[in-house]
């Protein structure tokens, strides 16, 4: 049943950047696939793993002509390159308020997903860090969708699975890329600014263009998630 009380009818979450800190460790570990062919990338081109899915990066990155690599080859060698900075020791950070916004969704009745242009396998590394696993209604990755953001097509096909209009949606977001998509999808959408480098710094995101920005998850509340959804277009 949707409901009618002005809160989202579907709460549809981004992961790196928005629920963890990973979009360095990702971009870390495509770098490291590189430089083991001898091939050193360019800040902007670790800046554009940034809230894009797999589709895009392994196009933007020109590795079929660089590397050889076909999609899934390269998902596959840089997954195996975090494995090993995993077993070095590093850890997911996860992001103020997290777990406590998924919290707040399930005891509001509000199903909540996870659509993140990461693999499966990468959105199973992230879950016992966030300890929302049982919270969630599903998750999708970028082998459930065609195309990456900032095409809407993730978020729609977790709104048509869900069974909920995507006007009634609140997406959360934190890169360009995803705030688009979830606009295209005519969605509301909710941006956190935790992990957003300050302007004029590599991977900066303009995320002006979101019905409202946020410094952290932390606190949200089920009247922010009212007024969320009330509020004028972007």
């Amino acid at each position: 049943m949707i409901p009618t009380d002005g809160l989202p009818a579907a709460l549809i979450l981004d992961l790196d950047g928005t629920l963890i800190d990973a979009e360095p460790v990702h971009a870390e570990g495509i770098a490291r696939v590189f430089a083991d062919r001898g091939i050193t990338l360019t800040e902007g081109e670790r800046s554009f793993v940034i809230g894009h899915a797999w589709q895009e990066i392994y196009a933007h990155l020109r590795t079929s002509a660089r590397l050889g690599l076909d999609l899934e080859e390269l998902k596959s060698l840089a997954i195996a390159a975090k494995e090993v900075m995993f077993a070095e020791g590093l850890t997911i950070p996860v992001n103020e308020g997290a777990p406590e916004l998924v919290r707040t969704a399930v005891a509001l009745a509000i199903p909540t997903v996870i659509v993140s242009g990461s693999s499966r396998r990468e959105i199973e590394h992230a879950l016992p860090h966030l300890g929302i696993a049982d919270h969630l209604t599903f998750y999708m990755g970028c082998e459930d969708y065609p195309r990456g953001k900032p095409a809407p097509d993730g978020f729609l096909a977790a709104a048509s699975r869900l069974g909920v209009p995507a006007a009634r949606s609140l997406v959360v977001e934190d890169s360009e890329a995803g705030i688009a998509a979830g606009l295209a999808a005519g969605m509301r959408v909710l941006a956190t600014s935790s992990c957003n480098p300050a302007p004029g710094s590599p991977g900066h995101q303009d995320q002006r263009r979101a019905h409202r920005v946020v410094s952290s998850l932390a606190g949200l509340s089920a009247d922010d998630l009212r007024a969320l959804m009330g509020e004028g277009p972007a």
